[in-house]
This record gives C-alpha cells, sequence and structure tokens, in this order.
C-alpha cells in the first residue's frame, strides 16, 4: 500500500515525537510510505504564511493522487477542501489522527469543517469522541496514543543510566501548577528529579534543588531518564485529555518504566489500574503509594511487565495503524480504494 503521510516536519525524528512513530511503524509493516511536511519552518514560511499554506496544499492535492491513503497527523494547515478533492479524485483516502484537544486547549481548535472531510478522524479520549457524535460527526473514533517499540524497547547500557537516577522522575514543562503540585511532594532522601523546559523558573528553592534539567528532553535521553527512575510520575493535562490517558503513559510503559499517574474514568480502556499502572486521585494519596512503591520494588517491576506485556499487544504504533486500516474497511471505505 502507499501511504503519504503528512505531518508537521518540527519533532520528526525517532524519539521526538508520536509522529514519528507513526511513520517508522506504517513503514516497518511494509508499506510503501513518504513523508509530506503541512509545517515546516523557514523564511516563506515565518514571512509569508498564507501564501506558503496555499502552495503547501496545492502539493499536496498533486502528491495525493498517486497513494492509496493519506494519513494527517493533526492536520494543521491541511484544508477541508483540499480533503474533499483528494477524496473524490480516485482511490485515495483520508485519515487524521488528532492527539490534542480538538476544541482547543494549548493549541487552536479544529474547524468542525475540517474533520468531516476526513473518512476517519481519530482522536484519543472518549470525551471528544463522544461530544463530536453529538454534533452528528460519524466518521470520529477513539483509539489511544501508541509507541514505536523498534525505539522505546532499544537496549541501553546500565552505565549511561547512571547519570539520571532517581527515585521519582517527572518529564514536562515548568508552570505554576505544576511547581505548587510538587513542592515538598517527597519525603527527605527521596530523590526526585524534575526534567523540561523553564523548571529554572520555580520560585521555590526545594524545587530548584531538584531540577535535573531546565529545556527539552528528547531521543535517547529522554528514554534513559524514564529507564533510570524507581518511578516515572506523569500527571495528564486535564485540558488536553478527559477521560483517558496522555501519550506518557502509553510511551514510557512501552519503555518499560513502573509509571504513576492521576486516574482518569476510562484508564482501563488504556491500562488496568493497580494491576499495568498505579493510579492516584489526590496528592495526598500520591504521597503515599511513592511510599509504597519505593519500598516494594518486586511490586514496581510486576507492575511494569504486565504494562509492557499490554503496551506490546495493543498500543503500538503499528497495531495502531493496523486498527485504522479494519476500520476503514468496515465502514465501507478501504484504503486504495478497494472492496471493502
Amino acid at each position: 500500500m502507499k501511504v503519504l503521510y503528512c505531518a508537521p516536519h518540527d519533532y520528526f525524528a525517532p524519539g521526538a515525537s508520536e509522529s514519528y512513530d507513526y511513520f517508522n511503524s506504517i513503514r516497518s509493516l511494509g508499506h510503501e510510505v513518504e513523508p509530506f511536511f503541512y509545517r515546516r519552518k523557514s523564511f516563506f514560511y515565518s514571512n509569508f504564511r498564507g501564501a506558503w499554506i496555499r502552495r503547501m496544499n496545492r502539493r499536496l492535492l498533486e502528491r495525493a493522487r498517486a497513494f492509496d491513503l493519506l494519513f494527517v497527523f493533526r492536520g494543521g494547515y491541511v484544508e477541508a477542501d483540499t480533503l474533499e478533492r483528494i477524496r473524490g479524485g480516485g482511490r485515495c483516502r483520508a485519515v487524521c489522527f488528532l492527539g490534542d484537544n480538538p476544541y482547543g486547549a494549548g493549541n487552536p481548535p479544529v474547524e468542525f469543517q475540517k474533520i468531516g472531510a476526513y473518512d476517519l478522524f481519530v482522536v484519543k479520549d472518549t470525551y471528544f469522541r463522544d461530544e463530536l457524535a453529538l454534533f452528528g460527526f460519524d466518521n470520529v473514533v477513539f483509539m489511544p496514543h501508541s509507541y514505536d517499540p523498534e525505539f522505546y524497547e532499544k537496549p541501553i547500557p546500565e552505565e549511561e543510566l547512571a547519570p539520571y537516577a532517581a527515585d521519582v522522575t517527572f518529564i514536562g514543562g515548568h508552570y505554576g501548577y505544576r511547581e505548587r503540585f510538587f513542592s515538598r511532594l517527597t519525603d527527605d532522601g527521596v530523590r526526585l528529579r524534575l526534567w523540561g523546559p523553564r523548571w529554572d523558573q520555580a520560585r521555590d528553592p526545594w524545587i530548584r534543588e531538584r531540577v535535573g534539567a531546565s529545556r527539552g528532553v528528547y531521543g535517547e535521553e529522554k528514554l534513559k531518564i524514564a529507564r533510570a527512575g524507581k518511578i516515572f510520575l506523569s500527571l495528564i493535562n486535564g485540558g488536553n485529555s478527559v477521560r483517558c490517558p496522555d501519550d506518557k503513559p502509553v510511551i514510557y510503559s512501552g519503555a518499560g518504566a513502573f509509571v504513576m499517574t492521576n486516574h482518569k474514568p476510562d484508564m482501563e480502556l488504556v491500562f488496568t489500574p493497580g494491576e499495568e499502572i498505579v493510579t492516584f486521585r489526590s496528592r495526598e494519596e500520591l504521597q503515599g503509594l511513592i511510599r509504597r512503591y519505593l519500598a516494594d520494588g518486586e511490586a514496581r517491576a510486576a507492575i511494569a511487565r504486565r504494562a509492557r506485556e499490554r503496551a506490546r499487544r495493543e498500543h503500538t504504533a503499528a497495531a495502531r495503524f493496523r486498527q485504522i486500516l479494519e476500520t476503514l474497511a468496515q465502514r465501507g471505505v478501504p484504503a486504495g480504494g478497494g472492496k471493502p
């Protein structure tokens, strides 16, 4: 199958984003896949953006005619008219995976006409699926985040993990609410390390003492950070994920980490709480769980093992892509335009 993979150029590298995970996994399945960037920083893009976007859409329309499937990651500047003309001009089907809030939270909302222009529009939360169904979108389905085992399961020598060792690890940028949450979260003697942009701006000296690096961490470095910690802590942003987990519990469970995260109502659709992941509903509960699991390495290892096993079965990007193809066929619009 020929797949035109449409994504932003930003962070298009192994371990840098879920976008590359999808691209590499589609390729690993034996499909002929070609990248097409709907956003790529340049002088022309920065200074003549409207003209750049119009030209990009014209180029996308021309290229897609030779493919069986257009896979769009997030959507960005791909216009509804472009999608409709691609779908109406031959065998090419159009699918979008949106790993964000379609109503906007940190990113602009997705225009409704764009959602309806796809054969299949995949959202990462059951809440967004149900809300969009309420407004008449019958092409919207829920599928969780995914990961690429080729990157996240690669072996790393123990000596390379040592500089990142911690009892509790967090990867993510500094925000005021996160500083408030983490301040004095752990007991004396527990090594908490925070990795991500802007942590050097924290006002609390207790927090600043626990900053591993105040910058973005990508690629193998974030993999080493996750593996070197006894507990990988995830804080799911309620503005971006309402009922389901975001990408971190999936990718870091796939990497073999023992993950703790704030609870979500539909968590069990992705991982079983208490068996494959540990969830908390309050800061006080988390503090107790940290004490409990730091003292029980066998329990940590067993939960991490079960989480990785489920991630391998259900949450690889290759498995997700196969699920997308099956869903298209079930809906009577198989990729390539053949018979369902």
